[in-house]
């Protein structure tokens, strides 16, 4: 059996050592996991570390040295040279035996580099995770007209397009990229992979598209790519027609001055007019290289904001969460009404200086105004007029005023924003350059971080467990469920405080709960953290399993599952549930659990009161010497900056946590366990008291 020494990488096997390291994964091209094993030829321990060591420096010098990072100009350049050099000589073989055949001025040949090459060029330019249909109002179609290429060969194009990607696609491409990046010395990582893609297929386009030498025998009036036609050899001569100043569209009268007349040749009019049918007011048309017209991008109304913002959702899919979704929409509908107080009618019109004033905008309205229903339907000016008011009672009664976006909040809005411009100028509408430097709040530092939440310790949260909610209460009623009386009733408000202390997990991760969710192991009863039919989880790292605490066990915890699943909820805690609304548990408890704070604690209650306990929890614990990165996987976060911990182990399991979470002091020692007593209206199956179908209908409507 190998027996390891101090020495990383040191084996003994018998009286031999033995250096033996993994392979770091900069090395591409051996096989992930595998590693090195070398006999030291020596059983002489001295000996053998010294050896040892100089092999670790050894790899580590090779890990560190063996790739340069990626040079944003350089590297990329030098491996789009070395792509598109090779296309060229491919593409020069295909048309001497071209030659070879008799094709050699076939103007076939020409068309079909021509639209592989404009395949490829959308790749380069879109990538290969998003999928053109080149039709319709597709922004891949609008590049391909606004570059002079003709309309009728977008099919041969589409074909093209669709079996490249199919290609770029399958299992084998990726590797074929790591290879590429790995001969030139670039680090492998996914951001680089992508660049590599996007300029192997930028260099194969590049090479493809230049035809001069290649078909310098072909005929180019024969083609639509090159300014002529298959159906029509004629050249154009275009000559501008005045137009009375109230004309809409821009007309443009052609003489055609006709060759040698042919046996393709069709009869033609002397004059050909053309009519600019775009929507726009002033429309400018451009010409490309070879000499074709491009159509005028389009342009949305900012009417039809709000129409884009639900598309730009839609496509987001699972990527946003619903309150994520819905701050886009709050954004949009800001940002709208702003356009709309300037005169902005369509996309064309929005210039960096609206940006500008939304960023004011944003100093000059409530802090409170998405809480107010009635203020989410204000205009721009009224929010501001409302926001003036507030400044002026406030300078009254000389309290602060509640007036200005927090810079957290201003920093989440731009983010929406970009999403939703970008999303406008993807789709082919005309949206200016913009830029948000001098205008996004700057992140904070880490160390203003540190010290924006307060960490409740244990002796800070102890009086909670006081309140009439564990003592006795008077009714199960919200208002009479904070007076002294003898009930004790076991609900989301009697575990939930226990276990955000005890385990320090988000919110809404808790109390969406389902029954199922519970389990046992060989030690005890578990949480399982997962995406249910109740809530999803904000990142894949949420995904845990967590040991139930003691003290929830011995006050009725596993009593109380059982009575739930017994009533047939799948909700672990049905009373943060509707079958009449759609409404978050999360703020749903956060709405009956703050006034039970707010009365134990009084002016000594923390702000983010219930997100502070997930802060205390993990402050107490490195306190207590606990691992950060075990803290970490307790609370659905992964620790960054470390290999080890984010790609080569898994996070802490059970018996690790559970010894971790043995160092928090028990604070709930002072509450008497009581017999299972649900909520009536739990009990009996009926819709929570509280649940208003009008209400909810009425917020839709808003």
């Amino acid at each position: 059996m190998a027996v390891r020494h101090e020495v990383e990488n040191l084996i003994r096997r018998g009286n031999i050592f033995y250096w033996r390291a993994r392979i770091p994964s900069v090395f591409v091209h051996c096989r992930p996991g595998s590693r090195l094993s070398l006999s030291l030829h020596c059983s002489d321990h001295r000996k053998a570390q010294i050896i040892g060591r100089k092999l670790n420096t050894r790899l580590a010098e090779l890990k560190m040295n063996s790739k340069e990072a990626m040079s944003t100009k350089k590297q990329l350049q030098i491996l789009f040279e070395h792509v598109r050099d090779e296309e060229i000589e491919r593409l020069d073989d295909i048309s001497t035996m071209a030659k070879r055949n008799g094709r050699g001025g076939d103007v076939v040949e020409m068309e079909l580099d021509l639209e592989v090459g404009w395949a490829c060029q959308l790749l380069a330019k879109f990538g290969t995770r998003s999928e053109l249909s080149l039709d319709g109002d597709c922004s891949g179609l609008t590049y391909l007209l606004k570059n002079g290429v003709p309309a009728s060969h977008v099919d041969a194009i589409r074909a093209n397009y669709r079996g490249e990607l199919s290609t770029a696609r399958s299992p084998g491409f990726e590797d074929g990229i790591r290879r590429l990046i790995y001969h030139f010395e670039i680090e492998d990582t996914a951001l680089n992979r992508e660049r590599a893609m996007s300029k192997m297929f930028e260099g194969r386009a590049a090479a493809l598209l230049d035809i001069d030498e290649r078909h310098d025998l072909v005929d180019r009036t024969l083609s639509e790519f090159t300014g002529g036609g298959r159906a029509s050899n004629s050249m154009v001569e275009e000559k501008p027609v005045e137009l009375e100043p109230a004309a809409a569209p821009s007309l443009r009268l052609a003489e055609e001055s006709k060759p040698a007349p042919t046996a393709t040749d069709i009869p033609e009019a002397a004059e050909i007019a053309y009519l600019d049918l775009s929507p726009r007011t002033a429309p400018t048309t451009e010409k490309g290289a070879l000499g074709i017209q491009r159509p005028s991008q389009r342009m949305v109304a900012v009417a039809d904001f709000e129409q884009e913002c639900e598309k730009l959702i839609a496509n987001m899919g699972k990527e946003w969460e619903p309150a994520t979704a819905r701050d886009a929409m709050a954004l949009v509908r800001m940002f709208k009404s702003v356009l709309v107080e300037h005169g902005v009618e369509h996309s064309g019109q929005v210039e960096q200086y609206h940006i500008g004033l939304l960023r004011q905008h944003f100093n000059d309205i409530p802090t409170d105004w998405g809480r107010s229903s009635k203020m989410r339907i204000m205009s721009a000016p009224e929010l501001r007029a409302k926001g003036h008011e507030l400044r002026k009672a406030a300078e009254a009664s000389g309290a602060k005023a509640k007036v200005g976006l927090a810079a957290g909040t201003i920093r989440k809005h731009f983010g929406n924003l970009q999403h939703f411009l970008k999303h406008l100028k993807g789709h082919g509408f005309e949206i200016e350059n913009w830029t948000f430097e001098g205008l996004r709040p700057r992140k904070p530092k880490a160390g203003d971080i540190r010290y924006q939440q307060y960490k409740p310790k244990p002796e800070d949260i102890a009086p909670i467990f006081s309140s009439p909610i564990y003592t006795g209460s008077q009714d199960h009623l919200r208002g009479k469920r904070r007076k002294t009386g003898k009930h004790v009733f076991h609900d989301s408000l009697y575990y939930l405080p226990i276990l955000f202390t005890y385990l320090g997990p988000r919110r809404k991760e808790f109390a969406g709960l389902a029954v199922d969710d519970i389990a046992k192991d060989g030690e005890g009863y578990v949480i399982i953290l997962r995406t249910n039919g109740l809530r999803r989880l904000k990142t894949v790292q949420s995904e845990r399993l967590l040991p139930m605490p003691e003290e929830m066990v011995r006050l009725g915890f596993i009593d109380y599952y059982h009575a739930v699943k017994k009533l047939g909820y799948v909700a672990l805690f049905p009373d943060l549930f509707s079958d009449q609304t759609e409404n978050d548990p999360g703020d749903r408890f956060y709405d009956t659990f703050i006034p039970v704070m707010r009365g134990t604690l009084g002016e000594k209650m923390w702000e983010r009161s219930i997100h502070a306990l997930r802060h205390g929890m993990a402050d107490t614990l490195k306190q207590a010497g606990v691992p950060t990165e075990v803290i970490d996987d307790i609370s659905g976060r992964l620790s960054e900056g470390s290999e080890t911990n984010t790609r080569y182990t898994n996070p802490a399991g059970l018996p690790l946590m559970r010894d971790a979470l043995s160092k928090y002091p028990i604070i709930t020692a002072g509450i008497d366990a009581k017999p299972i007593q649900l909520l009536p209206w739990v009990e009996k199956c009926l819709p929570p008291p509280w649940a208003r179908k009008a209400k909810n209908e009425a917020r839709r409507r808003k």
